[in-house]
């Protein structure tokens, strides 16, 4: 784990790095982009202090309910901790990715006029 100082430094650059991407938004969506790139980049900083734990201590653990029960391997906290935040990242990044205007220009197909060559030359 790291310490708040530098969680809170690291969440503010993951922001500003964000912020750089979605520039885009249209103004009556920036307050809700806002809050959206705040979450995503708390959840991306947590996302790396559990690929860490997960990186140590595996996605399984050994567990027992008493001494006397013989210890079977489970999913570790962590793990469905990590699917779950990874889930909700996801989802505040479409989100964002879905506020940017659409780009008209890349709609269009764009061509190296081999398909040109091949329709005219079957027209004769």
């Amino acid at each position: 784990m790291i310490d708040g100082k530098k969680e809170k430094r690291e969440i503010n650059r993951e922001k500003k790095r964000l912020s750089s991407i979605y520039t885009d938004i249209p103004a009556k969506r920036k307050d809700l982009a806002e809050g959206l790139i705040e979450n995503a980049a708390f959840t991306r900083i947590r996302l790396k202090e559990l690929q860490a734990d997960i990186a140590i201590y595996g996605l399984t653990e050994l567990f027992s309910q008493s001494e006397n029960q013989e210890p079977y391997s489970r999913k570790r906290p962590e793990a469905d901790l990590y699917n779950t935040m990874l889930g909700n990242y996801l989802k505040y990044i479409k989100q964002l990715n879905d506020m940017l205007p659409k780009d008209a220009d890349a709609k269009e197909i764009t061509t190296d006029g081999f398909d040109i060559f091949v329709d005219g030359r079957d027209i004769k």
